[in-house]
């Protein structure tokens, strides 16, 4: 219970199962009037703001949810179950950055968004029953991201990557293809890694699979994908030259490890007067460091990393990103 009011206090972690599970305990302990108080105090609303919002935003052709038909707009909530026919299409947004298109004769259940506020991480659970879907799992720099698909009765997971993932129920297989970023396979007897630019078949309950290069033609086909689908925030991309000074932190594509968890940065800067003066790293544990690269051992918790650039005019900036450092990430 006091994990739950503290949650909700702070932001707190979105999703009905969680929250149902937390009332039960609630009822056997005798403490369900302390939680009915926080709710009348509407407390709730916290936590609901902080998880994404997922949302239809292109329907094409016919689309249902729960077997009706589901149009632009339509919010989609826990446990919605998602067909798209045959010749139909749609893209589901979360408001937090995340993607996924759905193809034809596709079906994908969303069994909650939750967020948990002292971890800054946002966890999206789906099951895909069958066919085939291209997914940017992603969120600001500020948060934390955990997508995890059921597919077949094994997770597939990632902290933010680009990805397309088709299963064949019949033939019990997953086909993952990882445009950018790393999407892990909980199999049988052991774990499937697949990193950019790589693709495996992984059957379900069998042995891990061996991932293998991406096919060009099916890199460039996703790269198409990916770019209709908007930008993305996971890409590093360097900044303009001219106005004022800005800088962003680059270099580092998983921002969850295990602890010790050791990271590689570079400071990506544009603008100004073209001439710096310092470059400062501050890891939030205390220790920092000054150069246009830094590497940083963190312990366990998480971490602000900020940096701050100043030019030869006096003209200032900073740029922020979190890692998180777990016991096991499962990464």
């Amino acid at each position: 219970m006091i994990r739950l009011i503290k949650g909700m206090l702070l932001g707190g972690f979105r999703g009905l199962s969680l929250f149902t599970d937390e009332v039960k305990r609630s009822r056997r302990m005798g403490t369900v009037p302390a939680l009915i108080v926080l709710l009348l105090l509407g407390v709730s609303a916290a936590y609901a703001e902080d998880a994404s919002v997922v949302r239809a935003t292109q329907v094409d052709g016919t689309v249902l949810k729960n077997g009706s038909p589901m149009k632009d707009g339509d919010i989609i909530q826990r446990d919605d179950k998602i067909e798209a026919k045959a010749n139909s299409a749609a893209v589901l947004t979360w408001s937090n950055g995340s993607i996924v298109q759905m193809y034809q004769d596709t079906t994908l259940i969303l069994q909650g968004v939750m967020f948990e506020a002292d971890r800054k991480m946002e966890t999206t659970l789906l099951k895909f029953e069958k066919g085939r879907i291209f997914a940017k799992a992603q969120v600001p720099e500020h948060l934390f991201t955990h997508f995890e698909i059921n597919v077949g009765g094994s997770p597939v997971k990632t902290q933010g990557s680009e990805f397309a993932l088709k299963y064949d129920d019949a033939k019990k297989e997953i086909t993952l293809w990882s445009l950018l970023g790393r999407v892990v396979v909980d199999a049988a007897t052991g774990v499937l890694r697949v990193d950019d630019g790589q693709q495996a078949v992984q059957k379900i309950g069998g042995g891990a699979a061996t991932a293998v290069a991406m096919q060009d033609r099916m890199k460039s086909s996703l790269t198409n994908v990916s770019k209709k689908l908007g930008g993305s925030l996971l890409i590093e991309e360097e900044l303009s030259s001219g106005g004022p000074l800005k800088v962003k932190i680059g270099g580092v594509r998983n921002r969850r490890g295990d602890a010790p968890y050791t990271v590689k940065f570079k400071a990506i800067i544009g603008g100004g007067s073209g001439n710096i003066k310092s470059i400062r790293w501050d890891f939030g544990d205390g220790e920092s460091v000054m150069g246009k690269e830094a590497q940083h051992t963190f312990t366990q918790g998480v971490y602000a990393v900020v940096l701050t650039v100043e030019d030869e005019s006096g003209q200032k900036a900073t740029a922020q990103l979190n890692i998180s450092v777990e016991e096991a990430c499962g990464c």
